[in-house]
């Protein structure tokens, strides 16, 4: 024989029945000191004790005290009235992993999860036939693992304690959902997040409406309690067949411990960035909307949030105030009878720090809807011994092909020296200053509408018709103009150990190209300042340094310099020095001061000892001058003895 219906196991053979003792009076049988046993299907062979009462006008009565299920232990007891019927069942050391084996369980287990551990608790069920009415378990589970194929989920040694209620309701056709969970021990992961549930428990709660062919379960409420995190509570529809799980809701955030949610919730999802190491503190609340599976609002309130890297990429103290963030369809349909007031933002911090550069205290006034960004008012952002100003902020379509960006700043005095040591940059020393004036991206094309000066080295450098396509695009190009006038090169040659250079350098970078940040095309020029009163002197060093770019001829020079009567000068004056390059086709075309017999001056030289640098090479392989460059820079020049 088979058993079909509510309770499906299978076939049922070798099936035999034993009445100890039978009763029959008025209208009533009853069996006791029964036995029962055979083969039930996937349940496996049972032999247990077994009472029937048969009580008469279609009333009866069973219970089933000694059954196996699933290497547990479990006793049932079954009682009918009127067609009607209630089934209650104790369960002891089940392993919940054997019950997909079991055609009646199967459907409740996915094939993709493989789970193993103990349970222990109580079903109750009543229903009509073989139609059931209402359900509930409580139970508790212990050394819970589960896995899936691929890892994305796992969990091992968990401790659980569930309580879940289900009703029929006839006139919908669907299920009233009442249920609770509690989750006290062990570990669980979903890609990327791992919750370590000893050190941080949890408990879940919600009621609802499962659909009758259990396709979705709408939520009423739900709240989710963590120990040193926080709780989020809302409602939400589920899609249990579908790809998108979350298709509608809201989570309401209620003083979340930053120091809590960061790692658990946050950090995985920052591992490979700048930012892996990020720590926090302070609190946070408000609320998430969701519409068709993606946020469709954001308001947070955040209450002196600390936010700090160990790395020193980022740190942030004090950070409050309000955000807020529409989806456009969401703002468009809110805008005509709401307070504009709902959709702006206004975040302060007292200190920032973002990859060594430390800003000072400011509050931001903006809105963000979709993908656009507005700065409301102008802001002045304290960087160093100075600032940036900004008077306009607009961004749209951010991360599109379509962006467009308009940025108008003024960047207030700051000294080099503290700016290129924050960097790891040489330290320069001077002031950087200026406008950046009418800065727009669009259509992939970054233009100014004016100069960037900056005061560097006790001079001026001013960077002109500054145009820079695809900026976030994998190929980058850059194209400007760039002015240097009356740098001091005494500043210029210590800060890049060139060796000694006294004077005034002014010249031009006249049409410099780069592409993926690599220079193809300029025509460079650079060259004493003419008026310049100033000493001019070089030492030993930046001769045999100038010498290596002219023509590779800088081990000569240094010979020279090393032995007869010029080893005792450590320095010597010069009358003008210069160097031009002209970069085509990765090749530098170059030139000097001057005409020499032998090629072209770098330094004409003036007085006694008189010394003049002189360049031989016209053409030289960029990519080798870059090299001669770089050893220039590593190497400790001359030895003089």
């Amino acid at each position: 024989m088979r058993v079909d219906g509510l309770a499906a196991i299978g076939a049922v053979t070798d099936l035999r029945f034993a009445c100890g003792q039978v009763a029959v009076s008025s209208g009533r049988l009853d069996c006791r000191a029964g036995r029962l046993s055979g083969r039930f299907g996937e349940a496996g062979r049972q032999q247990t004790p077994v009472s029937l009462s048969v009580l008469g006008d279609d009333r009866w009565r069973v219970e089933l005290p000694a059954l196996k299920l699933a290497g547990g232990d479990v006793s049932l007891r079954i009682e009918s009235q009127h067609g009607g019927w209630r089934a209650t069942a104790g369960f002891a050391a089940v392993d919940p992993g054997r019950l997909g084996a079991i055609p009646m369980f199967a459907d409740l287990l996915p094939d993709w999860l493989t789970l193993q551990g103990r349970s222990e608790g109580s079903v109750e069920a009543t229903g009509t036939g073989t139609e059931l009415d209402s359900a509930r378990l409580q139970g508790s589970f212990a050394a819970l693992s589960f896995t899936d194929e691929s890892g994305a989920i796992a969990g091992e040694g968990l401790a659980l304690e569930a309580d879940a209620a289900f009703t029929w309701r006839s006139r919908t056709g669907d299920w009233q959902v009442d249920a609770r969970l509690v989750a006290r021990e062990g570990q669980a992961y979903f890609e990327p997040v791992f919750l370590d549930l000893g050190a941080h428990p949890a408990k879940v709660e919600f009621t609802g409406i499962l659909a009758g062919n259990a396709a979705s379960l709408a939520v009423a409420h739900y709240r989710l309690e963590q120990q040193d995190v926080g709780a989020v509570e809302g409602r939400a529809t589920l899609d249990l067949e579908g790809e998108t799980l979350l298709r509608e809701g809201t989570l309401q955030l209620h003083d979340i411990a930053v120091a809590g949610a960061l790692p658990i919730y946050v950090a995985p999802f920052l591992v490979g960035t700048e930012f892996s190491d990020l720590q926090g503190l302070g609190r946070l609340r408000g609320e998430v909307g969701v519409a068709e599976g993606l946020p469709n609002r954001i308001a947070i309130e955040l209450e002196d949030v600390t936010l700090d890297s160990i790395t020193g990429a980022i740190g942030i103290e004090g950070l409050a105030g309000r955000f807020t963030w529409f989806d456009e369809r969401l703002r468009n349909a809110l805008a005509p009878d709401s307070d504009s007031a709902i959709f702006k933002s206004r975040l302060s911090w007292r200190s920032a720090r973002l990859w060594g550069l430390a800003f000072g205290p400011v509050e931001i006034p903006f809105t963000t809807t979709g993908n656009h960004f507005r700065l409301l008012d102008p802001v002045l952002i304290p960087l160093f011994d100075g600032g940036l100003a900004i008077q306009t902020l607009r961004i749209r379509h951010a991360g599109d092909p379509a962006m467009y960006l308009r940025f108008d700043a003024e960047l207030r005095p700051i000294s080099v020296g503290q700016l290129t040591r924050a960097l790891g940059w040489p330290e320069f020393s001077g002031t950087i200053a200026g406008r950046i004036p009418r800065l727009e991206l669009a259509d992939g094309l970054v233009t100014l509408g004016g100069n960037i000066e900056a005061q560097a080295f006790d001079g001026t450098v001013t960077i002109r018709n500054l145009r820079l396509r695809d900026p976030l695009g994998e190929f980058p190009q850059l194209f400007a103009d760039i002015d240097v006038e009356r740098l001091d090169l005494a500043q210029v040659t210590s800060t890049f150990e060139f060796g000694m250079i006294t004077g005034r350098l002014s010249g031009r970078i006249a049409g410099l190209e780069t592409f993926d940040w690599m220079p193809v095309a300029f025509d460079a020029r650079f060259y004493s300042t003419p008026g310049d009163r100033s000493p001019r002197r070089i030492d030993q060093r930046a001769v045999s340094n100038l010498s290596s770019i002219g023509g590779g001829s800088g081990g000569g020079v240094a010979a020279a310099l090393q032995g007869g009567f010029l080893q005792f000068f450590d320095s010597f004056r010069y009358d003008r020095l210069g160097l031009s390059c002209r970069l085509e086709n990765d090749v530098c075309h170059m030139d000097g001061v001057a005409r020499a017999d032998a090629g072209y001056y770098i330094v004409k030289g003036s007085g006694l000892p008189r010394i003049d640098v002189i360049g031989s090479q016209r053409q030289v392989a960029w990519s080798r001058l870059v090299r001669q460059l770089a050893a220039i820079g590593a190497s400790p020049g001359p030895v003089i003895e």
